[in-house]
């Protein structure tokens, strides 16, 4: 193991996959999930899965097996690779250091710093779930694709540390949707401090390619509220009191994002031969879904609270 793992752990940056971390723990789960119905202690395997679970929670879970050694790196402080400034320059690319002071940091891409998780991927859209706890600070770290913001929490207030300016306060309204053009303009890097007294909630969508189908115009519908328009994306805030209902058809791929979560009955309508199909959710804030386009699609909030979600349009 330690002649085919053991070079990759000692490897600065990310090595090529050959195993992902994500399959160690199908793998091992398997094992203790047997041996628990065996009556057989594993105590080897048993600590050997909370550490791979341990570089999941860290985002490593795409990245080679390998890379659990970051796990032991980010307990202790002390680097077991290689000496990641070895052949390392100042600058402003994924794997270039950040020089402050005496102080230096690797940059990070996005979506490898711990408090950003991938929640959905496709050739569309990136979806990250963005959350640490007040006073916490991210790694440093590189955003390069346009992407949308939504900030889903109560008085957030941060120190944003953009890469060649001041620290600057910033302060974020809860549901306030921002647009970042860091593909059509330039990469931000930077780090952020949670200065608020609330754990940090945002959803970081990248928008990563137009899909075959799009609108020419806004959706007009009942309920919908256009809230945001660029280039590449249209937003629209639906917003159902307790047992209100609107039909809707959305002739775009979109990918909706839960404000205020609710009880959720969906319905599409009868055609020739099929009858009318109803299924009913419990969605939560953060939620999201990537969807295709939908022809007369009726929802109704069967809760008792008021059900609000953005639908980004992809155009």
């Amino acid at each position: 193991m330690f002649q085919n793992r053991g070079e990759r752990m000692l490897e600065p940056g990310d090595p090529d996959v050959k195993s992902a971390l994500d399959i160690f723990v199908k793998d091992l789960d398997i094992v203790h999930a047997e041996a628990k119905s065996l009556q057989s202690p594993i105590p080897v395997a048993s600590s050997a899965l909370q550490q791979f679970i341990s570089g999941q929670s860290l985002g490593l879970g795409k990245k080679d097996d390998s890379q659990v050694v970051k796990v032991y790196e980010r307990i202790s402080g002390v680097p077991v690779g290689r000496d990641k400034a070895q052949n390392k320059v100042e600058g402003d690319r994924v794997g270039d250091l950040w020089k402050e002071n005496d102080f230096v940091e690797e940059i990070l891409e996005c979506g490898s710093e711990p408090r950003h998780l991938i929640v959905l991927s496709n050739e569309y859209v990136r979806a990250l779930r963005v959350s640490f706890p007040a006073g916490d600070t991210t790694l440093a770290h590189r955003h390069a694709e346009d992407s949308l913001y939504f900030f889903l929490v109560e008085g957030l207030s941060v120190v944003n540390h953009i890469k060649g300016s001041a620290p600057a306060c910033d302060c974020m309204e809860f549901g306030e949707v921002r647009f970042g053009t860091h593909k059509s303009d330039k990469p931000l890097v930077h780090k952020i401090t949670n200065t608020s007294n609330t754990m940090m909630l945002c959803i970081d969508a990248e928008v990563l390619k137009q899909p075959p189908i799009t609108a020419a115009i806004p959706l007009v519908a009942e309920k919908h509220e256009l809230i945001k328009t660029r280039d590449k994306i249209r937003v629209y805030k639906l917003t159902l009191e307790p047992g209100e209902s609107v039909q809707v058809t959305y002739p775009f791929f979109s990918l909706s994002v839960v404000l205020d979560g609710g009880i959720i009955q969906s319905q599409v309508g009868a055609r020739e031969g099929i009858p009318d199909i109803t299924w009913t959710t419990t969605a939560q804030r953060g939620d999201l879904h990537w969807k295709e386009p939908v022809v007369g699609i009726k929802q109704t909030n069967v809760g008792d609270s008021t059900y609000v979600v953005f639908i980004a349009e992809w155009r």
